[in-house]
């Protein structure tokens, strides 16, 4: 068993923050000292923790393995400290989020910038990424994810619908034509998000008949900010949340396509290791972040696509 929590607490902050001298201001210690208690803990438990060199640490699979247990623990003993707090305790601490970099910029931000005027105590040290983290290993809190959840190891809560359009610029559309039916997709230029779940797939719906339609095109990338701006200068048909699209539609510099089917749409989850949730800077930042989103996002009100519709995964 291991004695020392304090080089187990020093192992864990050296995972998270990939740096021994960062982990060190953070827990106040010396570069050395944090050195010290990885050494004896690797002694104790005889492996390898962490591969360093001068450039770059990264984790064994000992390490990894540790560093799951290690966060669950921490996690399950800051639950135990914020529930012996009196009632009236405010939310404190460093709050750890990830997200998805286009969401980030244009709507997190001023989320969570609310969040830090009520509460004062916390610190909230966001990452904005497209690719899909490991929440444990990588030492979050929360990460907000616009997919199904696919690993069963974490705890996830539904926060809001994700709406997808079908969508070009007029220019585009009177150049080539307005698709009526799903497959005539093929025939177009398809601007492709890379990190979409089914890489490359489209998939519609109308009177219990799923459409799967592979797209292709000029252009693709992995970043949708980007690929809707392809779109309203004419290079193609693009399939993109509403959260990114909806000033464009609005404006009718793009316009939605396809409004007879249904668009098979993910869901904005906020997933969690086991342990986090109950925390009081986890739990006062999802009720937060569910609050500023809600059933009918702020972004999808008004939009010009009264016979649009989407249907969740």
């Amino acid at each position: 068993m291991i004695r020392d929590l304090i080089a187990l607490k020093t192992f864990a902050t050296i995972a998270a923050l990939g740096s021994f001298a960062r982990a060190a201001d953070k827990l106040g210690i010396s570069r050395g000292m944090a050195s010290k208690h990885i050494a004896d803990l690797e002694a104790e438990l005889g492996v390898k923790l962490l591969n360093r060199t001068t450039r770059q640490l990264s984790l064994t699979e000992a390490g990894r393995t540790l560093n799951a247990t290690a966060t669950t623990l921490f996690g399950l003993l800051e639950t135990a400290e914020q529930d012996i707090r009196a009632s009236t305790a405010s939310p404190r601490g460093t709050l750890r989020v990830n997200a998805p970099m286009s969401f980030g910029v244009l709507h997190l931000g001023r989320i969570v910038s609310d969040f830090l005027k009520q509460c004062p105590d916390v610190e909230v040290e966001l990452t904005l990424d497209d690719r899909v983290v490991n929440v444990v290993e990588e030492g979050y809190d929360i990460a907000i994810r616009i997919r199904r959840l696919d690993d069963s190891t974490l705890v996830a809560r539904h926060l809001a619908p994700a709406r997808m359009v079908v969508c070009a610029s007029p220019a585009y559309l009177e150049r080539r034509g307005e698709p009526e039916h799903p497959h005539e997709l093929e025939r177009h230029d398809c601007l492709v998000y890379d990190y979409l779940a089914r890489h490359g797939t489209w998939s519609f719906e109308r009177g219990g008949v799923r459409e799967d339609v592979r797209v292709g095109g000029r252009l693709r990338g992995n970043n949708g900010e980007v690929l809707m701006q392809a779109a309203i200068d004419g290079h193609g048909i693009i399939l993109s949340p509403t959260f990114i699209a909806h000033e464009a539609l609005r404006a009718g510099t793009l316009k939605p396509v396809l409004c007879d089917w249904s668009v098979v749409e993910p869901a904005f989850f906020a997933v969690m290791p086991p342990g986090r949730v109950d925390v009081l800077k986890v739990r006062a930042f999802l009720d937060h972040l569910s609050k500023a989103l809600g059933r009918d996002p702020y972004w999808d009100r008004n939009l010009p696509l009264e016979r649009f519709r989407t249907r969740a995964a």
